[in-house]
């Protein structure tokens, strides 16, 4: 798929006119668009994709860049400058959140979306402008999505202390896949758009 790489600096120029908006205000132009995310550690051939399925399902992983709908996130304003985030392969209905405690704490998980903080992220621009930095709401602004570097997680995503760290330090390329605006309305409980249709069903892993 063709995609279109943005400069970080417009695409977070783009999430800070958007963090300033109000809710019933804010343009579809970006929440119906896809993304990819990619770190400056492993670089842009790497994106973040989803456990389907086995021990790990759910959880997520920089995985080489391909045309698969675990690799295509789309990401929704709050109103309060806070983002959900959710895939075109699990549907809008399941969230980023974060595990609190056990053997997979601090990582991000795809769960049913609700009313919870792992699920509010914050994305800031880092202070060079040259990339972003994700935190929750959940775990503070201290803490800062990494990638874990070798060993039986390698390549999986956690929060960790926030540092001058290229794993901390995300890009955001908007593909140009968007949301279909005719999708079914969610359910009077969901407080997000529902996505689009249809979902891409090429084999993983």
């Amino acid at each position: 798929m063709l995609m279109t790489s943005l400069r970080l600096a417009t695409v977070t120029a783009v999430f800070v006119a958007w963090i300033a908006t109000p809710a019933s205000a804010q343009s579809a132009d970006e929440s119906y668009y896809y993304y990819k995310l990619s770190t400056q550690f492993r670089g842009a051939g790497m994106k973040l994709d989803v456990f389907n399925g086995g021990p790990k399902n759910n959880l997520t992983r920089l995985e080489p860049d391909q045309d698969v709908s675990g690799q295509f996130w789309r990401i929704i304003g709050n109103g309060d400058g806070t983002f959900r985030l959710s895939t075109m392969f699990r549907g809008v209905n399941m969230c980023l959140d974060i595990f609190n405690g056990g053997p997979n704490n601090n990582q991000p998980h795809l769960v049913k979306c609700g009313n919870y903080t792992g699920q509010l992220w914050n994305i800031l621009m880092t202070e060079d402008g040259d990339a972003v930095r994700l935190t929750t709401v959940f775990r503070g602004p201290s803490m800062c999505l990494d990638i874990f570097n070798g060993g039986p997680n390698n390549n999986q995503p956690y929060l960790a202390e926030c540092g001058n760290l290229t794993g901390q330090r995300w890009i955001l390329t908007r593909t140009d896949a968007q949301v279909d605006v005719q999708a079914k309305e969610p359910s009077p409980v969901e407080t997000i758009p529902q996505p689009a249709g249809p979902v891409r069903t090429a084999a993983r892993n």
